[in-house]
């Protein structure tokens, strides 16, 4: 029995390299899509490309067009899309593989919540607030999974999954009533608060990319570091512990680094839902349990995936562009519904 675990590790390896092949492809896929899409249809897959490798394009006018849309717009959106999904994916690796339990996400525990909830206090407060934004998102995300943990027992040495989920669910709606309160305080705190409701690219510049680029190198490379002592932690408690990894200091790094990638995913571009949920599943499927693989595969993953929705968020109406937020919601949330269906979620 014991010999045959290794085997299956390398079966499910072998078997995930065609489908690392088809990640890569919807990786590329969809950023061109995403390069190719957008409120100015004359500016297409073609323009983009003479940008790309430096041709003149036919007309002056429209040459230049093509290039501030690029450079300003396109590239940028392009560019944010694929680094939450990379957060929120390996958010959701840390979450599942911490509390070992399939339904945890940012967005399942309240993660998601409390970052909006910490950003939107930044906006009833502007004086005080208004340049730590980021710090602030962090800092509600992670307050509101400390929250979460500790109704669910992780902070006593055992986590109740049950107990995690419905935790997550009360704290996060506590979280989501504060920021909806804030609608009714002023009517432009009202506008400015909704995008933070859904989850919005549209307004990304790269002055918004660069920081969001940086927290994600940072709570990649960390969580990283942590992979082995979250292999650790899937064999239990007490083998963890007498394997030398102390599964609380295990978890306190791991609940940092998901607010960070959660708190700065959420001070970009808002709330976006199910990614962490979905990624972590369909990783493990075609890669196997070691998240030394899991973490740089699952980003590839979550990325790609975000590249996909945010594509057909601009194509879906040609009229209207759907916010992100709403797209992924769409493709996660079945998934969420099938999981808490299945014996095997909540076992």
């Amino acid at each position: 029995m014991a010999a045959s675990e290794p085997r299956r590790r390398r079966a499910s390896r072998v078997a995930g390299l065609p489908v690392g092949l088809l990640v890569v492809a919807a990786l590329t896929l969809g950023a061109l899509g995403s390069l190719a899409t957008g409120n100015r249809p004359d500016v297409g897959l073609p323009e983009i490309w003479t940008v790309l490798v430096g041709a003149d394009v036919t007309a002056g006018e429209a040459g230049s067009d093509a290039r501030i849309i690029f450079w300003e717009t396109r590239l940028p959106r392009t560019l944010a899309a694929a680094l939450l999904g990379i957060n929120l994916a390996v958010a959701g690796l840390l979450l599942q593989a911490m509390t070992r339990n399939p339904l945890a996400s940012p967005t399942i525990l309240g993660i998601n919540q409390g970052a909006a909830l910490g950003l939107v206090l930044t906006l009833a407060f502007p004086a005080a607030l208004e340049r730590t934004r980021d710090a602030m998102a962090m800092a509600g995300a992670l307050g509101a999974g400390v929250l979460t943990f500790a109704i669910a027992g992780g902070f006593r040495g055992r986590i109740d999954r049950m107990r995690l989920v419905l935790g997550g669910v009360a704290v996060g709606a506590l979280a989501y009533a504060a920021v909806r309160l804030a609608y009714t305080l002023e009517d432009n705190l009202a506008r400015d608060a909704v995008r933070w409701t859904i989850g919005d690219l549209s307004d990304m510049r790269l002055a918004s990319v660069v920081p969001l680029a940086g927290w994600c190198a940072l709570g990649v490379c960390g969580s990283w570091l942590l992979a082995q002592r979250l292999n650790l932690m899937s064999l239990g408690d007490a083998s963890a512990r007498g394997l030398g990894a102390d599964p609380r200091w295990t978890l306190v790094g791991g609940t940092l680094l998901a607010a960070l990638l959660t708190g700065a995913s959420v001070a970009a571009a808002g709330p976006i839902g199910f990614v962490g949920l979905v990624v972590p599943h369909v990783a493990r499927a075609f890669w196997g349990g070691d998240h030394r693989l899991l973490i740089p595969t699952g980003a590839l993953l979550g990325a790609a995936l975000m590249l996909v929705a945010d594509t057909a968020s601009k194509a879906l109406f040609e009229a209207e562009e759907v916010p992100i937020g709403i797209v992924t919601v769409l493709i996660g949330a079945p998934y969420f519904l099938y999981l808490t269906l299945t014996s095997e979620a909540l076992e």
